[in-house]
């Protein structure tokens, strides 16, 4: 299901124009909630959860530092999705659930593709 929705969304793109050159107010609230250049917003945003213990990275790959380790089952709000050059998927957004969880927004980072499925889990 996950293979089949970063499909389509790699078929489309989506052009962002922000408005924060008119608004200093505005350019910090973008900077604080900005997605990552290399994210495909086609088909997000998606109600996600964890399938296994999962580390939530500061970017697409194992390369990039843990945030944190996102326990199964853990509710994940996907905003955008972006490939590595090896051709491995991962989806950026945002912890609503379990530990990392928080107001107004979680942790944010990436998670490898393969370690999430559609639908939030109730625990």
């Amino acid at each position: 299901m996950i293979r089949r929705l970063i499909t389509a969304a790699a078929g489309g793109a989506a052009v962002l124009t922000p408005l924060t050159a008119v608004c200093p107010a505005a350019q910090a609230h973008a900077a604080a909630t900005a997605r990552p250049k290399a994210c495909n917003t086609a088909s997000a945003p998606e109600q996600l959860h964890t399938t296994d213990a999962v580390h939530l990275r500061a970017g697409r790959g194992t390369r990039y530092r843990s945030l944190a380790v996102l326990a199964k089952s853990t509710n994940f709000y996907a905003q955008c999705w972006g490939v590595t050059g090896k051709g491995i998927w991962w989806v950026y957004g945002d912890v609503v659930s379990g530990r990392y969880a928080g107001f107004p927004h979680g942790r944010r980072g990436w998670v490898n593709s393969d370690r999430v499925a559609t639908g939030y889990r109730h625990r």
